[in-house]
């Protein structure tokens, strides 16, 4: 499919459902086929730069993404995860509401087995969610919104069969 034609449908899906979502994830270590199912994430360390988030993001993302892991990572052997937040843009309200806007997110995410401390599972985690005029108040959640799809991401990516079962 070209480019004209793709970028034509993504328009038309956004303004029918006010938000597409693109994902930019990829294993750069996958975990070992066997700890997809015997493993749990029990603690979420975070790290980022200056980036522009509110007060309490941390607490937050911290939350969010571990509800989001408590439901595919059901394991008994405990892992920590240590992510790397590398950007956060969050859409401007006031463009979101004349023409659209875009929530990105681009990270690390590094799975770290807590008995031996070393890192079983690296993943690169990126996530771009496009909303229109419809969507203008759904974007402006950003902080909430990129926190649970960094959970759902990892999850795709390193447990996908606790996903696909749901």
């Amino acid at each position: 499919m070209n480019a004209a034609k793709m970028a034509a449908l993504l328009g038309l899906a956004t303004m029918a459902t006010g938000c597409v979502s693109l994902s930019r994830s990829a294993a750069v270590e996958d975990l070992p086929k066997d700890w997809k199912t015997q493993t749990r994430v029990a603690e979420v360390r975070l790290t980022r730069g200056d980036l522009k988030v509110t007060e309490g993001f941390d607490a937050l993302f911290k939350q969010r993404v571990q509800a989001k892991l408590d439901g595919c990572a059901k394991g008994e052997r405990p892992l920590r995860l240590e992510v790397k937040l590398d950007r956060f843009d969050k859409a401007n309200p006031a463009m979101t509401a004349l023409v659209g806007g875009a929530n990105v997110l681009r990270s690390q995410a590094r799975l770290v087995d807590t008995r031996t401390g070393r890192t079983v599972g690296d993943y690169a985690i990126g996530k771009t969610i496009v909303g229109s005029r419809l969507a203008v108040i759904k974007m402006g959640e950003a902080e909430e919104q990129l926190s649970d799809a960094f959970g759902e991401e990892l999850c795709a990516q390193a447990f996908p069969a606790a996903v696909a079962s749901r």
